[in-house]
């Protein structure tokens, strides 16, 4: 939730309105209307609740990091921001909150007042409990990662070849958190050119299983200059090119970057039909997944980039973010067995659409 609080403050009360119920306004006061001009604006910022009773058990029990205002009270105004630019204001009450009139432009500025939006962002990946991954900026704090993971970090650096950092509950497991996803040892690349990844494909089909290769294409294949990221494309051997007794010819596959979900490639390829105009191989990856799991990350967790001289996070690059959604884009189920765990991954239900 995107939230404002403001508290009255007690210089400018000359009605005593300070702590009072909404009832006894009107008794104080003379009116019932909120006198928007003997407030402050103390907080401003990104919180974790969904709710207004999360808002006041956070701003009594949980404080911000740096927020140096009363604990939430009657009589202060919490500000919902909707992703429209839109708010609501809410009167704490005696007993839950009231819906009111506010005029923001009319409160001052506290002494004590805390922003949150301000300063430094960061891009990550947030990998919720059963729900797809989702892209987020924020605030590169250690509240603002608190806040995300629902206490205490822990850093985890799986990842090989990669200064990405997965970022989660440090007593998630002891907590017996609902287990999220899981981590496996990393996938193991051979290099090979492009006639031998062929042969490969071919014998795994004709054994019946299917393989994963990535083809690098060079640089002057594209009219800009591309990343290898961006010039590496997954094909699978389960396409006709690779099959015998198959009627017709053709290869299927996918760019690492998501710029060209499915393109059929045959006809652009150099070595296959494209002609010597064609597109050029530069390399080629036999691609062997490992199903090991070597940890299960349990409840949510973030991915952010990790600058190890510097010691702060920072943005990932759209490779990472485009890496990351990838691998963690399905759910997991887990199964325990005498062996260890085993995962299956499932598609989350949208809200709304559930079958």
């Amino acid at each position: 939730m995107n939230i404002r609080i403001y508290q009255v403050n007690m210089s400018r009360d000359v009605n005593n309105v300070g702590f009072a119920s909404y009832e006894n306004l009107e008794k104080w006061q003379g009116t019932s209307a909120i006198d928007s001009s003997i407030y402050d604006k103390v907080f401003s910022g990104e919180v974790k609740c969904k709710t207004l009773e999360d808002v006041y058990v956070k701003f009594n029990q949980h404080h911000p990091r740096g927020y140096k205002a009363r604990s939430l009270s009657k009589s202060d105004i919490v500000e919902i921001i909707g992703k429209d630019g839109t708010s609501e204001f809410h009167y704490c009450d005696s007993f839950g909150f009231k819906k009111v009139d506010f005029e923001p432009e009319k409160a001052k500025l506290s002494e004590r007042y805390l922003d949150l939006s301000k300063g430094e962002k960061i891009k990550v990946l947030f990998v919720p409990v059963g729900k797809y991954p989702q892209e987020m900026e924020i605030p590169n704090t250690y509240e603002a990662m608190t806040e995300l993971v629902g206490g205490g970090t822990e850093e985890y650096m799986p990842f090989e070849n990669d200064n990405a950092a997965l970022v989660c509950y440090r007593h998630g497991k002891t907590n017996e958190l609902p287990m999220n996803r899981a981590v496996y040892v990393e996938p193991k690349l051979t290099e090979m050119d492009y006639y031998d990844l062929k042969r490969e494909f071919s014998k795994a089909e004709d054994s019946g299983k299917h393989l994963v290769g990535h083809i690098v294409f060079t640089v002057d294949t594209f009219n800009e200059p591309l990343s290898e990221f961006e010039r590496t494309y997954v094909i699978s051997s389960d396409n006709k090119a690779f099959q015998s007794g198959m009627g017709g010819y053709s290869i299927y596959g996918r760019s690492l970057d998501g710029a060209d979900p499915c393109l059929r490639m045959e006809g652009l390829m150099a070595a296959e039909r494209g002609g010597k105009d064609g597109w050029k191989i530069e390399k080629c990856y036999l691609v062997e997944d490992s199903k090991q799991i070597s940890d299960i990350i349990h409840g949510d967790f973030f991915i952010a980039n990790a600058n190890v001289e510097a010691e702060k996070y920072e943005s990932l690059s759209h490779e990472q973010l485009v890496k990351f959604r990838n691998l963690f884009k399905y759910p997991e189920r887990f199964t325990e067995t005498e062996h260890g765990y085993t995962a299956e991954k499932y598609t989350p239900q949208r809200a709304g659409k559930e079958r």
